[in-house]
């Protein structure tokens, strides 16, 4: 199980992704800055983005990655698996925005619900928690986060503790 998170430009009908990470285990985290001047039309920028991740367009000039390169290596290791975001309305389009812009398909990733996973893991006859009573318990022991890869790895942090519980 990969999960996935994007941190945009804004929310805005026009946004894209300006960061992405993945993951499939804590110790294994890819992530990336995008650089938008690489891509044609990615210009949209709402200077409220910054109050949620912090990142500015400076850093994404100066330390971002070119989109179309990240997008290959999203393809290479993550089509056809299983991958995961708390978001998929918005981590579905940013990366299908992505992956147009830089030449793919979007369907060759393909992300899905992790609430509807976490609910089906909570609803096992083992279960004795809620997911909400899991966040709750989870969430008092771990920092905030709001960057792509803090979010994707917290979230696979929640999943190992779900699992356990569960």
């Amino acid at each position: 199980m990969f999960i996935i998170d994007f941190e945009a430009s804004s929310l805005r009908k026009n946004s894209h992704p300006i960061e992405v990470a993945w993951g499939c285990r804590t110790d294994a985290i890819e992530s990336y800055l995008l650089n938008p001047d690489c891509m044609t039309g990615w210009t949209d920028w709402n200077p409220k983005s910054f109050e949620f991740h912090g990142i500015t367009p400076e850093q994404l000039r100066k330390h971002g990655h070119d989109p179309r390169k990240v997008a290959k290596k999203m393809i290479s290791e993550l089509a056809g698996q299983p991958v995961y975001s708390d978001e998929p309305h918005f981590d579905i389009r940013w990366k299908n925005r992505l992956l147009t812009d830089s030449g793919y398909g979007p369907s060759l990733v393909k992300i899905l619900d992790l609430n509807t996973w976490l609910a089906r893991m909570a609803r096992t006859p083992a279960a004795n928690q809620s997911v909400n009573d899991l966040v709750c318990t989870f969430e008092c022991t771990q920092n905030s986060r709001h960057r792509a890869a803090a979010d994707v790895f917290w979230l696979l942090e929640f999943v190992a503790h779900v699992k356990q519980n569960c």
